[in-house]
């Protein structure tokens, strides 16, 4: 058991669902700075789109800043108490 799963009891699959995201995430923030490099006309897409797909695209007008302050792991703060205790 890792120090992730000893702490929020999570499950072996739960991990693999939150590897999955996170390197969908991470392709498309990678192909996003691609986009941009190479001058296309909305390399924001690839970003929009994977975030879009978990239902994590901000609202129209939220500031920068507040998103960044309210960093989590969407995964596991859905989790209730009695999966966690």
């Amino acid at each position: 058991m890792t120090a992730l799963t000893s702490t929020y009891a999570v499950s072996r699959e739960d991990l693999v669902v939150l590897v999955a995201a996170y390197a969908e995430l991470l392709a498309a923030a990678r192909a996003t700075v691609a986009a941009a490099e190479l001058g296309e006309p909305d390399p924001l897409i690839h970003l929009r789109h994977a975030l879009a797909a978990h239902g994590q695209l901000p609202a129209a007008g939220t500031r920068p800043v507040v998103l960044l302050a309210q960093c989590a792991v969407p995964a596991l703060s859905r989790l209730s108490r009695a999966e966690v205790a």
